[in-house]
């Protein structure tokens, strides 16, 4: 076993097919069959499950993906501690983001990384907010930007700010810039973020204190099908400025506040325990640093930083 073997073997088990995973590493397919073969042969497990759909791991590929995960991840770290000063830093450093957070922070994140730090290769992990947590505990981020994180052993949780939610609608849509009740909201068709979730659920609860219902138009688990809904005039949403916010500044999507003020809490996650890493930090005091000055400008509206 090697790190050659296991680069090639997570790049495998992420796409879950030989030939995507080929060209990805730019490799032919027969060498990389073969290196997945000997990697089999060395550990006398069987780690892939070959059929006509692709690959799919056996209970050990699993366990050997997160574990390969992680030794790779410790070879980019002693490569970052070698390093003198932020311009010799370097590793690849992944970042977990909701939809919503990554439309606001991911394209200005990865310019101010290539700017102070070019030897880091950034990875934007954009997926639902409710597998956030999964991706960090298994290693396979350095750290997410998660919503209404909650406690849970093994995670260091930092709370970076608060962000409004607003009712996105279509242009088309009768109702006054300013805020908006929530008896309004009820006369709406809405497409709401799937269970489970946080931000669903406080608006769960808001109609039920309330005494009303809404009327569910249809449900996705991102913002990235959210908000073409709303663009479209489909049906109105209830999310934070972050998910809309290039709609908002064109005229495509207009926000309205919500008099029931309704909001969510954005936390920086990492594992407790996780090796000294300086590509990490400093990807860490990056991040933190451009969402402030995002608050301040008022670039990011809506928002109240908790640190």
């Amino acid at each position: 076993m090697n790190l050659k073997q296991l680069q090639y073997y997570v790049r495998v088990f992420e796409t879950q097919n030989m030939t995507r995973a080929a060209e990805s590493l730019h490799v032919a397919q027969p060498a990389l069959s073969q290196q997945i073969a000997l990697l089999e042969d060395d550990l006398s497990v069987k780690l892939l499950i070959r059929g006509a759909r692709g690959v799919q791991p056996t209970h050990e590929g699993t366990l050997l993906y997160r574990h390969a995960q992680t030794i790779l991840r410790q070879v980019d770290t002693t490569r970052s501690l070698l390093a003198r000063n932020d311009s010799q830093i370097s590793g690849g450093v992944s970042i977990g983001l909701a939809s919503s957070t990554a439309r606001m922070i991911a394209l200005p994140l990865m310019k101010l990384v290539k700017q102070e730090a070019p030897g880091i290769v950034l990875e934007i992990v954009d997926i639902p907010s409710a597998d956030l947590t999964k991706v960090v505990q298994q290693g396979r981020v350095d750290f997410s930007l998660s919503p209404d994180q909650q406690a849970i052993t093994g995670l260091e949780i930092t709370p970076l700010l608060v962000e409004d939610l607003y009712l996105l609608t279509h242009p088309s849509a009768k109702l006054a810039r300013s805020s908006v009740t929530i008896a309004q909201i009820a006369d709406l068709p809405l497409i709401l973020p799937s269970l489970p979730n946080q931000l669903r659920a406080r608006v769960d609860h808001a109609f039920l204190s309330a005494r009303l219902t809404y009327t569910l138009f249809a449900e996705a688990s991102t913002s990235a099908i959210l908000i073409p809904a709303v663009r479209e005039g489909l049906a109105a949403t209830i999310l934070p400025y972050s998910s809309a916010h290039p709609e908002i500044l064109s005229g495509i999507i207009q926000p309205h506040s919500l008099d029931i003020g309704l909001s969510r809490e954005i936390c920086l996650c990492s594992s407790i325990g996780a090796p000294e890493n300086p590509a990490v930090d400093k990807v860490v005091a990056l991040v933190t640093g451009l969402i402030k000055q995002l608050v301040q400008d008022k670039s990011w509206p809506g928002c109240r930083i908790l640190y």
